[in-house]
């Protein structure tokens, strides 16, 4: 199987050529320019020094989020669309997973995003299992589960960003956190999860997996009361 996975839901870019469960071309950079104009370029360098064509992928993988919102709109709509155009299947996976997936052992690994305002978009696993859903917390709310823990911990992503806090709370326990590059996404973990997971029913219902609403939804809301139907939301605006 020839898959093609990639992932734009932060800062980094990471987009990966699989012939199965071996990464066989990778693209991967973390400057701070638009994916908008990277992706695509990414996609077409990866395929021509791999010497394939996209008719020759059976497989798209993205990172559903959550994430950068302008991000995820990004990697979403060039999935749907190759998939889409060149009839194969399309699968999603969780931004944080990905993360989660590049650490081995069994300790508990908490991929962070900063959410702003001591908020997160976190989840807990352990060898592959999600223990804490994805979602956007309170970060205290993260550390009063992992508190109720006694295994070792390990925080990637933009666990920096709360590391006085950590080490404050979860003193009793074995806590490792790793600095931002050393816990950016690469391509194992993408595919890996890619291979596992049932590709989307229908692509043209695929969408990004932000877990909190965009600010124009929120706008919209405000000026809706009561009204909290998303098709409305996508119709009006």
């Amino acid at each position: 199987m020839k898959i093609l996975a990639f992932d734009t839901s932060n800062q980094p870019l990471v987009v990966t050529l699989a012939q199965d469960t071996e990464v066989v071309q990778q693209y991967e950079t973390n400057q701070p320019r638009s994916h908008s104009i990277q992706l695509l370029p990414a996609i077409k360098q990866l395929l021509q020094e791999q010497d394939w064509q996209l008719t020759d992928l059976d497989r798209i993988v993205v990172a559903q989020g959550p994430g950068s919102f302008t991000g995820l709109r990004i990697g979403v709509t060039v999935g749907k669309v190759l998939a889409d155009t060149l009839n194969i299947p399309l699968v999603g996976v969780s931004s944080l997973a990905i993360l989660a997936a590049q650490i081995p052992g069994n300790s508990l690994v908490v991929p962070i995003f900063d959410a702003r305002n001591q908020n997160v978009f976190a989840g807990v696993y352990q060898n592959g299992d999600n223990l804490l859903a994805d979602g956007h917390y309170p970060i205290q709310t993260v550390l009063d589960f992992l508190g109720q823990k006694s295994t070792a911990v390990t925080f990637l992503g933009d666990a920096q960003n709360f590391a006085d806090l950590i080490i404050d709370q979860l003193k009793n326990q074995v806590v490792t956190i790793l600095a931002p590059e050393d816990s950016l996404p690469n391509g194992d973990g993408i595919i890996r999860i890619g291979l596992k997971q049932t590709p989307v029913e229908n692509i043209a219902d695929f969408n990004p997996n932000y877990l909190r609403k965009t600010q124009a939804e929120l706008n919209w809301l405000a000026q809706h009361p009561g009204e909290d139907r998303p098709e409305d939301y996508v119709f009006e605006v």
